[in-house]
C-alpha cells in the first residue's frame, strides 16, 4: 500500500537517550495518494510500521463539493460505534429506517451511530468532515 515518499516523513528525535518516532504529513494529499482507501488514514489497513495503524479505529479525512449525495450502510452484525464531526460547511445524514434528519451547520457538529445505521449523506455546502470509528467492546 502506498504511503507516498514526500507526504509521510519519519523523523528521529533525540531528547535525553529516548527516541520518539514522528509523522507529519497533508491528509488531502494523502487522500489523493491513496484513493482506493476513499480518505480513510488511520486503521488495521496502514502499513504495520506506521503510527497511523491499528486495529481498534478507524479514522476518515472527508471532502466533498455541494450536491454530492451517499448512501452509506453498514452490516447491522458491525459491532462499531462512528462519530462524524463538522470541519466545515453544511452537511444533512438521513438514517433511513429511523426516518431521522441530522443536520450538521456548525464547526464542531457531530452525529455518532451505532454500526450497521443505514443513512443517505449530502453536502448543503462544500463540506469537511473528520469521521471516527471503534470497535464496541461488548
Amino acid at each position: 500500500m502506498k504511503i507516498g515518499k514526500n507526504l509521510l516523513k519519519r523523523l528521529l528525535i533525540f531528547n535525553t537517550g529516548l527516541t520518539m518516532k514522528l509523522e507529519t504529513g497533508n491528509l488531502d494529499i494523502l487522500s489523493a495518494e491513496n484513493e482506493e482507501r476513499r480518505g480513510w488514514f488511520v486503521g488495521s489497513f496502514i502499513p504495520k510500521d506506521s503510527l497511523l495503524n491499528s486495529d481498534s479505529c478507524e479514522v476518515k479525512w472527508s471532502k466533498f463539493l455541494k450536491g454530492l449525495k451517499r448512501t452509506s450502510s453498514q452490516d447491522a452484525s458491525d459491532n462499531t460505534h462512528t462519530v462524524a464531526v463538522l470541519i466545515k460547511g453544511k452537511w444533512k445524514c438521513f438514517f433511513t429506517e429511523e426516518k431521522k434528519k441530522v443536520i450538521l451547520s456548525e464547526p464542531g457538529d457531530f452525529v455518532a451511530y451505532d454500526g450497521g445505521a443505514h443513512h443517505e449523506n449530502e453536502a448543503l455546502e462544500d463540506s469537511h468532515l473528520m469521521v471516527i470509528r471503534w470497535r464496541n467492546k461488548e
